[in-house]
């Protein structure tokens, strides 16, 4: 585009007048203040339904295997860990024991629960939490009621039933002769 062309262009635009904006939606966080964490003896129940519902499932499955202890522990373990990934991955971050109790693992900056997230919490953590139980202490004296999967991943549990709909509200962006306000 030669110099001649941007001119006409410019002065096309000036003679236009001022262009409408266009509104842009931009997120603002929540601030941590308004959600209600969960406790160290809420989550321990929490847990302690959970372990309740993974011995089921291998009671069930152990049978089906041969009379080796390796399999069946494999197996355990595998039931351990997918429980608590799948569940957790797919109601976007509660478990069966969490949702009897009204408790949810969100993020600690207020986006949605990836799988990565899930994965990482749920399996790696879990498996770490499994071989060190005294690690899972962390959850009743740090300030955010975080054991090491919470810490690593950056997630807290909260109480759903104080959990505000959507933890981003909408703001729009408006031109600068107009106040910004929330919708």
């Amino acid at each position: 585009m030669d110099q001649e062309q941007k001119n006409t262009l410019q002065e096309e635009n000036l003679q236009e007048g001022p262009k409408e904006e266009v509104q842009t939606p931009i997120y603002k966080k929540f601030l941590l203040d308004q959600r209600v964490l969960a406790g160290f003896f809420l989550r321990l129940v929490a847990f302690v339904i959970d372990l309740v519902l993974v011995g089921s499932l291998n009671a069930i499955l152990n049978p089906l295997f041969t009379d080796q202890a390796v399999v069946k522990n494999l197996v355990a373990i595998l039931v351990y860990l997918a429980y608590f990934v799948l569940t957790t991955g797919f109601t976007k971050g509660q478990t069966l024991g969490k949702m009897i109790l009204g408790l949810k693992v969100v993020r600690v900056d207020g986006k949605e629960l990836n799988w990565t997230d899930v994965f990482f919490r749920e399996a790696c953590c879990r498996l770490i939490l499994k071989i060190v139980l005294p690690l899972y202490l962390l959850a009743g004296v740090t300030d955010k009621k975080q054991h090491l999967g919470d810490l690593i991943c950056d997630t807290m549990v909260i109480k759903a039933a104080y959990e505000q709909e959507l933890f981003y509200e909408q703001v729009y962006q408006i031109p600068s002769y107009q106040k910004s306000y929330f919708i």
